[in-house]
């Protein structure tokens, strides 16, 4: 009776070995997918903030060209019928913010 209680639980330890084994195998699947998406999370916002980057250069560039253009404007250095109607409104605007301000100036007085 001995020896056959003795290959049962060589069984039983059998069966709890595989089972811990084919655990501890799920347990590492589920670890390596977590570091995948955690890295491919991390990759992601990387990108993002690179976008983000890359916006904010190309608006100063294009602040900068439109300041250019209205400096050859105001050089009377422009021919570009298209520009200067642009750069004639952004006169009209200035005089009247120019305007408003003086009348603001002269109100508070």
């Amino acid at each position: 009776m001995m020896k056959g209680q003795n290959v049962r639980n060589m069984g039983l330890f059998d069966m709890l070995g595989d089972s811990l084994r084919g655990a501890s195998k799920s347990v590492q699947k589920s670890r390596e997918a977590a570091i995948r998406n955690s890295e491919k999370m991390l990759k992601i916002q990387r990108l993002k903030m690179d976008v983000q980057t890359k916006r904010e250069d190309k608006e100063k560039k294009m602040t900068s060209l439109a300041h250019k253009v209205y400096e050859l404007y105001a050089k009377n250095k422009l021919t570009d019928p298209e520009l200067l109607s642009l750069c004639q409104d952004i006169k009209t605007l200035q005089w009247q913010i120019d305007e408003s301000w003086t009348e603001i100036n002269h109100l508070s007085k």
